[in-house]
């Protein structure tokens, strides 16, 4: 028995020498090859393929708990399946047409009592037309005769209907804390229906901000079309519908420069109260009606400062490729100037 172990003793140091060599040899090969340049070194799958790429028979616990999650989808949706399509074999079976039997079928025009309900639950919902545009979002208030972008503004625990389309592409309409992500397109119009959430913030912050972005794919800035919901107190939003209307203060000669140069704005542009309201047509930019009060520009891609104003106004482009501003050649005063005059916040001074 000693003498075997010996031997195999034996065999064993002279296996892990030969191993040490072997890798000695191929740490040697290794740094050869590595001399070569990338295309002559050869390509050799060396593991086999014996185990089937799925998802069905897991390995870990991550896998058993997702097929788990499988599991439960597929059982429930096969219930809804049946529950759904044996009335309706039955009733294409029961109610089908006999031959011979000419008779058109009785007109009905659905449930007169529930669209009665529907309509006073909802006759006190704040309406919102809510219009996609590359890349920035558009909200007007019909009752209020307010149209505004970016900001959704709305009141606490008060139901609230939004209709929803595109000026151009298709985008998505979407704040997650609210739900109902919902497709905007042009030409037809999308409704999402829900009721607000309580205040939390003091309405001296401006409200509780809910941030929302495009869901949709529409154009190289996509990503950078967001947008919030700012749910305000009752009086809070009360407040915020009488400043908006109300122009810019004047008071400054940088302000009364501001809004000499805004002239050249009006084109694509509106602040409500002043002559540029009076200019017939729809305008393809938004509505700079108390834009002091907003807390980001360019459809939340920046903070609402005078430097970021300035960078947006010197090169639209800079901030959102493809925007349909121009680079208005406009000077560091005029710059300077135009911030002044729109940076005012008659919301939150009101």
């Amino acid at each position: 028995m000693m003498r075997k172990s010996g031997i195999a003793t034996l065999c064993s140091m002279r296996g892990a020498a030969s191993a040490m060599l072997g890798t000695g040899a191929w740490l040697m090969s290794a740094v050869a090859w590595a001399q070569k340049s990338f295309d002559e070194m050869p390509y050799k799958i060396d593991g086999g393929f014996n185990g089937p790429m799925t998802t069905i028979s897991g390995l870990t616990e991550w896998s058993k708990d997702i097929n788990h999650v499988y599991l439960i989808t597929t059982v429930i949706v096969t219930g809804i399946f049946f529950a759904v399509a044996i009335p309706l074999i039955y009733t294409l079976y029961r109610f089908r047409a006999k031959e011979g039997d000419d008779t058109p079928p009785s007109q009905v025009h659905g449930n007169v009592v529930l669209e009665f309900l529907w309509t006073v639950i909802r006759q006190d919902a704040v309406k919102v037309h809510v219009i996609g545009h590359q890349w920035w979002w558009e909200f007007q208030y019909p009752d209020y005769g307010i149209k505004t972008a970016f900001e959704l503004h709305l009141p606490e625990n008060t139901p609230v209907e939004l209709t929803i389309t595109s000026a151009d592409v298709s985008h998505a309409f979407w704040i997650p804390r609210f739900g109902g992500k919902t497709s905007a397109i042009n030409g037809n119009i999308n409704r999402l229906a829900f009721t607000t959430p309580a205040a939390v913030q003091p309405e001296v912050a401006g409200g509780d901000y809910y941030q929302g972005q495009c869901a949709e794919l529409c154009g190289s800035s996509h990503a950078l079309m967001r947008h919030v919901g700012v749910v305000h107190t009752k009086e809070g939003f009360e407040r915020w519908v009488k400043a908006y209307n109300m122009p810019p203060k004047v008071e400054t000669a940088s302000q009364r420069e501001g809004e000499q140069n805004f002239a050249k704005c009006v084109a694509c542009h509106v602040i409500s109260g002043t002559p540029s309201a009076d200019i017939p047509g729809d305008k393809i930019g938004p509505n700079l009606s108390n834009f002091g009060s907003r807390s980001h520009l360019a459809a939340g891609t920046r903070k609402n400062t005078d430097d970021n104003l300035a960078i947006w106004l010197r090169n639209p482009a800079e901030l959102k490729p493809g925007a349909l501003m121009p680079n208005l050649g406009l000077t560091d005063q005029e710059i300077a100037s135009l911030s002044a005059y729109l940076r005012q916040s008659t919301y939150k001074t009101f």
